[in-house]
């Protein structure tokens, strides 16, 4: 059972990822913590369920689709919610994304209904089958390797390439970075694009899993945020090591307690890890 487990706890903590790594890429940018993150890992999924459910399009075109709707998502809520505060306490955005999450919430549930849906269309991924006594479905392992796979791009393209180099400055010092001749504005519009795009592409994959709802953020969003909170809010490699953390955490415990308490899991872990170590794993005070 623990081999189970611990598998599950995996194959949750690359979704969890995904999400975390937009939290914190937008945090080190913008010192902005992004409430309506969990709406877009929600738009990515039904974005999806319209093209290739309603619409009738192929699986891989309507992926696309739904990938760049949620990194067009990402800059408009960088246009609409941050930049026009940037300048003011950072309460004052925080409100306004959390007023962006009620609002694409409620449009969900005005254009799709409020029931859940599903994304099958025939069931070639989902016949589960084991290795090792393990079970799991192919959109699961599919998850965790897309998930290592885009981590690993990423890292490549902040480490190798002008864009790249122009995200960690501005994250550095955003002022020393406007400068030397960075756009910062620009890098800001980037990485809201780049954590829209990621987390696009965790709704897709647990919503192919799980079926979708308006509110499939609201937790999925809190447990991102725990993760990035965990790994220490700003650092990359920190939010993904966090994302597994949170998601094994969960998962042994509902294995070993109960399945009722799952997802309180990670509101004890944040209340705990704020109060004994606030910057996390790898973060700095």
């Amino acid at each position: 059972m623990i081999a189970q487990l611990i598998t599950n706890g995996l194959l949750a903590g690359a979704a969890y990822s995904l999400i975390a790594i937009g939290y914190t890429m937008i945090y080190g940018v913008g010192k902005l913590i992004n409430f309506a993150h969990g709406e877009l890992y929600m738009g990515g999924a039904y974005c999806f369920y319209l093209f290739y459910i309603v619409l009738g399009w192929d699986i891989y075109s309507s992926c696309l689709v739904a990938m760049g709707t949620g990194a067009l998502l990402g800059i408009v809520l960088e246009k609409v919610v941050y930049r026009p505060f940037k300048k003011s306490s950072r309460l004052v955005p925080l409100i306004t994304t959390i007023g962006a999450s009620i609002f694409l919430k409620a449009m969900a549930m005005l254009f799709f209904g409020v029931q859940t849906k599903s994304l099958l269309k025939g069931a070639s991924f989902q016949q589960s089958f084991s290795v090792l006594g393990i079970t799991f479905t192919p959109v699961q392992g599919l998850t965790v390797v897309i998930c290592l796979g885009l981590m690993l791009i990423l890292g490549l393209i902040l480490k190798k390439t002008k864009i790249g180099k122009a995200i960690r400055a501005t994250a550095e010092d955003r002022t020393s970075a406007s400068y030397v001749g960075i756009d910062t504005d620009r890098i800001t519009s980037i990485t809201f694009a780049i954590g829209g795009f990621l987390a696009a592409i965790a709704g897709i994959l647990v919503g192919y899993d799980q079926n979708i709802s308006p509110t499939m953020g609201v937790l999925a969003g809190f447990k991102g945020f725990t993760a990035a909170v965990l790994g220490g809010i700003g650092n990359i490699p920190g939010a993904v090591v966090g994302g597994f953390c949170i998601g094994l955490a969960e998962n042994i415990g509902a294995g070993y307690i109960s399945s009722a308490y799952k997802d309180s899991i990670s509101f004890i872990i944040l209340l705990f890890i704020l109060i004994v170590k606030p910057q996390g794993i790898f973060g700095e005070k």
